[in-house]
């Protein structure tokens, strides 16, 4: 009896591990007959994108220069934008910059507001009503040229100012197709300096330029909003920065130690500090345009490796109003320098597993960006799956950040898909980038095949 009862023991031991044996095999064997373990290792791609809210920004009246470009740039003048007193003039403004096309095209655009543009004669560039009420400004004429410096600190001024930044910051707000707004209204270009050998009058003291600065951050919503310099308010607001000097080493080392040290400019009073700032470029935008004092052929010739350099060194997300023209755009040089501004996102590494408790296939993504800059939005990133025919399944949308995917980090994402008997058959993982209405897509530098603007990553053909 003993000796039967081992037989019977050993029996069920002995299929008790060749069950365990065959589960083993199974947990091996089908998840790779279905393609449900893979690991894939990807390098990005050097071809060119064609991605939103980055690039050149030419100016928005050229449309020529306008045509390959995502922004464009629009320089508002005070005298333009409300020529009487309390109208504002937007059907001029809207013809002038051609924006309803631009609109159409799904364009964005840069906007500066001004009240002093250097000329070669005499002029002014505020309302000549304005100046009837606040005449205490002076006309200077000096190496930058000619024109009318207000005196910011007049009360009347500044008040009629928050007036028109307001109607503005009203007509941009109804859409996103201003997207970036640089901080102008004070000093030369909008620039916040100005030429005092000439006689142009100094800046206001530091309590009345921030009087300026708030009137731009309380009313604009959807714009990101940019200075000229690394002042304290604007790095403890987190606003962006640009410089108008790229392409000339000199300006543009200065303008970057300024960031990393810090600095003042004197005003009629107090002066105005710098903070220093360490890679504010991971959270906030860089714009600005290429320097005038060098001619764009040798920028983009002899003196190409120092425009490129300070494109790299300022974490440029677009360049304008100043840009190469619309041939100079096409160049083996100019697209160099297209392609080094602002974001470019591209996947390293993708894995799948299969959840048998679950029944799903995992995807983890690993995601990158080799670009100078983030990109500024909270846009949805979006796994598609099709079936062996092509035919869209499911999709689902990443649990992702894509304003916290800087140069200089990664982020690990996991889909699931649910696993059904079609996809045994065969399917295909891809991945799209939209807006939020859906009406532009940002471009992965990665190479494949695209349905509808998804980039198809893996395929498993059953």
């Amino acid at each position: 009896m003993a000796k039967s009862g081992f037989r019977v023991s050993f029996t069920y031991i002995l299929l008790f591990v060749c069950g365990i044996v065959l589960i083993g095999l199974l947990l091996y064997i089908v998840p790779l007959r279905y393609g449900l373990t893979k690991e894939i290792d990807y390098s990005p791609s050097s071809k060119p994108l064609d991605n939103p809210l980055t690039g050149y920004a030419p100016w928005g009246e050229n449309e020529e220069q306008c045509a390959d470009s995502r922004l464009v740039y629009i320089q508002v003048l005070w005298s333009e934008w409300e020529p009487t007193e309390g109208f504002y003039d937007i059907e001029s403004l809207e013809k002038k910059f051609h924006i309803q096309k631009w609109k159409s095209e799904g364009k964005n655009a840069v906007l500066r507001f001004i009240c002093d543009v250097p000329g070669d004669e005499q002029h002014m560039d505020i309302p000549l009503w304005l100046f009837g009420e606040a005449h205490d400004g002076v006309y200077y004429d000096g190496d930058l040229g000619k024109g009318y410096c207000p005196d910011y600190s007049n009360e009347y001024f500044r008040e009629r100012h928050r007036l028109a930044i307001e109607a503005l910051a009203e007509y941009c707000n109804k859409d996103d197709f201003v997207a970036y707004v640089e901080l102008g209204s004070l000093g030369h270009w909008g620039e916040w300096h100005t030429d005092r050998s000439s006689g142009a009058l100094p800046l206001p003291d530091e309590e009345i330029c921030n009087e300026y600065i708030l009137t731009y951050s309380d009313n604009f919503n959807r714009a990101r909003l940019l200075m000229r310099r690394n002042y304290t308010i604007a790095v403890d607001g987190g606003l962006g920065l640009y410089n108008d000097m790229m392409g000339e080493r000199k300006s543009t080392n200065e303008w970057l130690g300024w960031i990393k040290e810090g600095g003042s400019y004197k005003t009629a009073g107090e002066e105005l500090k710098f903070k220093p700032v360490e890679k504010f470029w991971n959270k906030a935008p860089v714009g600005g345009e290429l320097t005038s004092s060098i001619p764009m052929e040798d920028m983009l010739g002899i003196w190409y490796s120092d425009t490129m350099e300070t494109v790299k060194a300022s974490h440029a997300t677009f360049i304008g109003p100043h840009t190469p023209d619309e041939v100079q755009m096409k160049s083996e040089a100019g697209q160099n320098i297209r392609e080094k501004l602002g974001y470019r996102f591209y996947i390293s590494h993708l894995r799948t597993e299969y959840s048998f408790a679950e029944r799903e296939l995992l995807v983890h993504m690993t995601w990158n960006n080799i670009g100078l800059a983030p990109f500024f939005w909270e846009w949805p990133v979006t796994m598609y799956v099709y079936d062996k025919d092509g035919k869209l399944s499911y999709w689902e949308t990443l649990d992702m950040d894509l304003r916290k995917l800087t140069p200089d980090e990664s982020i690990e994402t996991v889909a699931h898909i649910p696993f059904t008997d079609e996809f045994r058959q065969g399917y295909s993982i891809g991945i799209g980038i939209t807006s939020p209405n859906m009406d532009k897509e940002i471009k992965l530098a990665m190479d494949g095949e695209e349905i509808d603007g998804v980039l198809i990553l893996y395929t498993f053909e059953g």
